[in-house]
């Protein structure tokens, strides 16, 4: 199957693939919204990287370079996804692989992701890809309210 699979960068026509992928993740939001943040993240010099298969888009991974003030920058995974009737042939391995070519074109010699604790599959995919689990955290998050 993998073979068939075309790798490529994301293009805002793609959008509404993208949308309805993300849905997969518990993300539900119109193609519009998508194809005008996918703009925006590409101009800011982050990536997503799109599985093809016969035009159809069956998975796609998001990332961009993470810079700390005290550690050399790495890759971040901010999202990765694949149909669920196309898992285990390998795509999320041709995305990440994808992702991971990228990172080192641009100077950087690590990747690292967050997973959600309950996504146990995922963790056993990351981690036959050479992943090692660092920390568990607690993520805070605030919502800030326009006074318009």
């Amino acid at each position: 199957m993998a073979n068939q699979i075309e790798i490529r960068k994301a293009s805002p026509e793609d959008a509404s693939a993208l949308a309805d992928l993300a849905l997969q993740l518990g993300h539900k939001e119109e193609a519009g919204k998508v194809r005008d943040r996918l703009l925006l993240l590409l101009s800011k010099g982050q990536v997503v990287f799109v599985a093809v298969e016969k035009r159809q888009i069956v998975g796609w991974v998001h990332g961009y370079i993470y810079s700390l003030l005290y550690q050399e920058p790495m890759g971040e995974i901010a999202a990765l996804v694949v149909e669920k009737g196309y898992r285990r042939m390998g795509i999320g391995r041709m995305l990440v692989e994808a992702f991971e070519q990228w990172v080192k074109a641009k100077g950087c010699n690590g990747v690292f992701l967050r997973s959600n604790i309950k996504r146990e599959e995922a963790h056993k995919f990351y981690q036959a890809l050479g992943y090692d689990l660092v920390k568990t955290q607690h993520i805070f998050s605030k919502e800030l309210l326009n006074d318009h």
